[in-house]
Parts: structure tokens; sequence; C-alpha cells
């Protein structure tokens, strides 16, 4: 594993803390690293695929926000 550096970065360093939360949710909830994860490739193409369907939702909703109101 790569030593871990710290950034000086807040913006950098609080996406940093989520995804270490994020990693650590995961164990607890599948009991395994996404290193010892396994799955066929076809089911990490379809995880990969329904996350960005969600991602594309989500900037969607922030467009119609927008729309209905220019200053956000």
């Amino acid at each position: 594993m790569t030593d871990f550096k710290l950034t000086k970065d807040p913006l950098v360093a609080s996406i940093i803390e989520r995804a270490n939360d994020r990693a650590n949710n995961g164990m607890v909830t599948y009991g395994d690293t996404m290193k010892d994860a396994t799955k066929r490739t076809t089911h990490w193409i379809d995880d990969i695929q329904e996350e960005l369907w969600d991602a594309i939702v989500y900037l969607e909703k922030l467009k119609d926000l927008i729309k209905n109101d220019p200053d956000l």
C-alpha cells in the first residue's frame, strides 16, 4: 500500500474524508474491501452504469433548479 499524504487543500481533504468514511461503511455492510471484492466483470459494469444513471438524474435535477432560479 502507498503511504498516504495529507493535503493542505480543504476541498480535497473533505473528499478524502468522505471516501474514507464510505469505504469503511462499505466494509461493514459488505464484509469486504473493494480490493478483495469479487464479481463478474459484467456485474462491475452494471454497477458503474447504475451509478452513472443516478448522476445523470442528479445533474438533470440541478439543471431544472437553475433554470427555475438562475441565482442558484
